[in-house]
């Protein structure tokens, strides 16, 4: 097989996938009280994260695949923020097969659009006067096989609670 036909997907591996585009579709920050509060908080406020994956066909062969972040910091009864964000790509997966589709939404995509996600996030919480949230590597193949395919929450989201 020549390299220009491997390089298309020759040898029924389908056209390449390419990122078309990357960006933010949905962005909020909330900090009811601003950081005054951190001054008087004798233990580290609880952070809880949300992280969810919804691809969207968008054409034959484009995908667009959002993933939604929300990191809210909470310390007693008291919200110190709440930090939404809707992070997107479009995908060109030409003639993919339909059986790699769905896994390839859950797991290669955000795991592509993941690092520019956890910048943004925190850069905002940085920026909102708190200390930056630091997201970790998410291993989106388990997300996959838990939230896929009926094994319980996926790691790191849907209701996680760490310290900060």
């Amino acid at each position: 097989m020549s390299d220009e036909n491997q390089a298309q997907g020759g040898g029924g591996r389908g056209a390449p996938i390419m990122v078309g585009a990357q960006f933010v579709k949905d962005l909020s920050f909330e900090s009811p009280d601003g950081p005054l509060g951190l001054a008087e908080m004798k233990d580290a406020p609880e952070i809880e994260l949300d992280i969810d994956v919804s691809p969207i066909k968008v054409a034959d062969g484009i995908l667009e695949v959002d993933l939604a972040i929300k990191a809210q910091a909470r310390y007693e009864d008291r919200t110190l923020f709440l930090c939404e964000l809707v992070y997107a790509g479009i995908f060109h997966v030409g003639q993919m097969p339909e059986e790699i589709v769905k896994p390839f939404c859950y797991t290669e995509a955000p795991r592509l659009l993941f690092p520019f996600a956890r910048q943004i996030i925190a850069n905002c919480t940085r920026d909102g006067g708190f200390p930056p949230v630091l997201l970790q590597p998410i291993d989106f193949n388990e997300f996959y096989r838990r939230r896929i395919l009926g094994q319980g929450n996926p790691p790191g989201g849907n209701g996680k609670t760490v310290q900060a």
